[in-house]
């Protein structure tokens, strides 16, 4: 199997891991630090150039100060305890009455089911929270790397096929307008960048894995 191609696949699951991680809950000061570490540099374009202007100020902060803003921004945006909340959950946009636990829920619970996954019970969220649909494709892109690392095309490809179903009729639909009101809403460029990165991430989806799937069949 091509190295490149398992590379890309990689990344992307890794990229779908990271920002699962960072909507699920506030970043901790071990994470922050982290991230300061490996943050990207200014000549970088789109969401990273954002988180590029944040790490830079970051320099010449308090990490502790800047871990407690990040939580406290965390809530405001993503808790309802802020004047400008964003709700990550597809139903809120999907729904006429924009509210939780409608049939885009639903729906999601049986792609997961399908894929003999269960709910997370330390994550007491609804199924369609944007962190649980993004670690679903992190599942799926592990799914389809563990076929290909096999030898096993066709199951690969299956999988690559499930992302896109999945994307199409659930990621695409409603989290580009919710990162949008996240670049509306946030203070810090960190959320911003992070809304940007899962905003960059999505639009180029459909392309990547139509190529992947065509490098498949070939």
């Amino acid at each position: 199997m091509d190295n490149e191609l398992l590379d890309i696949l990689r990344e992307r699951r890794s990229s779908y891991a990271f920002l699962s991680r960072i909507y699920r809950e506030e970043v901790s000061l071990a994470l922050l630090k982290e991230l300061t570490n490996l943050a990207p540099q200014e000549e970088s374009d789109g969401g990273q150039q954002i988180q590029a202007r944040f790490f830079a100020g970051l320099q010449r902060a308090d990490p502790q100060k800047a871990q407690t803003d990040l939580a406290a921004e965390y809530a405001a945006l993503f808790l309802n305890m802020g004047r400008k909340p964003v709700y990550p959950y597809e139903s809120v946009y999907t729904s006429e009455e924009r509210l939780l636990m409608q049939k885009a829920r639903d729906d999601v619970v049986k792609e997961y089911a399908a894929e003999g996954l269960d709910r997370i019970a330390a994550f007491n969220e609804p199924e369609d929270h944007i962190a649980i649909e993004l670690e679903f494709m992190a599942h799926l892109c592990q799914q389809t790397l563990g076929a290909l690392e096999q030898g096993d095309r066709k199951t690969g490809a299956a999988y690559l096929q499930k992302q896109k179903t999945f994307l199409e009729k659930h990621l695409l639909v409603w989290a580009p307008q919710f990162c949008d009101d996240v670049l509306q809403a946030a203070q810090s460029d960190f959320y911003k960048g992070i809304a940007q990165l899962t905003k960059d991430l999505l639009a180029s989806e459909p392309e990547t894995i139509d190529e992947l799937l065509k490098e498949l069949a070939e």
